[in-house]
């Protein structure tokens, strides 16, 4: 189905909106509800869930989702989405066309998306960020979700992600000038990933201190290409009945408690990034950010904490590091 602006709104009258409303409010100080505005993706990572949504792509119009958003405003006062699309906003001049038609009727409403940084860079205009980031900026956009990945651009090949490390620094960085508050998924594990590869993506997040992280090890989901290069090794692993997101379910270049301890750390280390930046920002008399008493306090545990889990990273390499030295002797004679 190609329009989706056809499609009528979902039955929000059938959702106890009070009640609702009630807990996100007592748990969180403001009301959200989720949204879609998409179906589909056009981009081709070998790892992702295409089986499920396919490459096609269709959106729904700006108006017609701000029709939207204008209704649930209206009747049920919320006062945030989170867009739940793969890629929000990806056809040209949508996001745009979007901003123009809140700021048309006046609304006032925050939201958050995932999205790639190739596309929030593309009408960019150079230096005065007048494209996309901006125009989300000015539309009431408040977090933003990219698939960052890997700091390493040989990973991002082998994904055949199609972006470029450096366009996750700079639209890490426009979306920190816009106000954007910039959050990084990141993947580890994908084969052929080597330490070299992890320490490049542990520098990036440590240099660019986003708001937030996400971290998963490479999942071989069916269908894709990636599955169909590991699925020989998958053995009895092979649902999530049998494992999570940390775990590994082939042969990678570690074994599964090195990717724990490797979790861990990464979270300490950016815990302790985010600490640093906020005190160094006090102590110049500049605004050390949200929630800085707690990043700044946080230093007495996450500094600590991130040691501890990189001395265990690092002894999970070296025992993996000691049993291919010894495999490779004894089939060496």
């Amino acid at each position: 189905m190609h329009d989706l602006d056809a499609i009528p709104f979902p039955a929000w009258d059938l959702v106890d909106m009070q009640q609702y409303a009630a807990v996100w409010k007592k748990h969180r100080g403001y009301f959200s509800i989720n949204m879609s505005t998409t179906r589909g993706c056009p981009f081709k990572c070998n790892w992702c869930a295409k089986p499920i949504y396919g490459n096609r792509y269709n959106a729904r119009s700006p108006r017609n989702v701000v029709d939207e958003i204008d209704m649930l405003i209206r009747q049920f006062g919320i006062e945030h989405i989170w867009f739940c699309d793969d890629i929000f906003g990806l056809k040209p001049g949508w996001i745009k066309t979007f901003r123009d038609e809140i700021r048309a009727r006046d609304l006032k409403i925050r939201y958050k998306i995932q999205a790639r940084v190739d596309l929030l860079l593309e009408e960019e205009g150079g230096e005065k960020f007048t494209g996309n980031i901006r125009a989300l900026a000015e539309s009431g956009c408040d977090e933003v979700w990219v698939g960052a990945e890997s700091g390493s651009q040989n990973i991002l090949d082998a994904m055949d992600k199609g972006t470029k490390v450096e366009q996750i620094f700079t639209a890490v960085r426009n979306m920190q000038k816009e106000g954007i508050k910039p959050c990084l998924f990141l993947q580890f594990g994908y084969p052929g990933e080597t330490f070299a590869d992890i320490r490049k993506t542990i520098n990036m997040v440590n240099t660019l201190v986003p708001y937030d992280i996400g971290i998963s090890v490479s999942y071989p989901l069916p269908g894709t290409s990636f599955y169909e290069r590991v699925k020989n090794q998958l053995q009895e692993k092979q649902n999530w009945d049998d494992s999570d997101d940390l775990a590994m379910m082939y042969r990678g270049s570690y074994p599964p408690a090195f990717y724990r301890a490797l979790h861990r750390y990464v979270h300490k280390r950016f815990r302790v990034a985010q600490g640093s930046l906020a005190l160094r920002r006090l102590l110049t008399f500049r605004d050390p950010g949200p929630r800085a008493t707690y990043r700044i306090t946080g230093l007495l545990y996450f500094i600590p904490a991130s040691i501890w889990f990189g001395i265990r990273m690092r002894m999970h390499q070296r025992i993996q590091k000691d049993a291919t030295t010894l495999q490779t002797r004894t089939i060496n004679g």
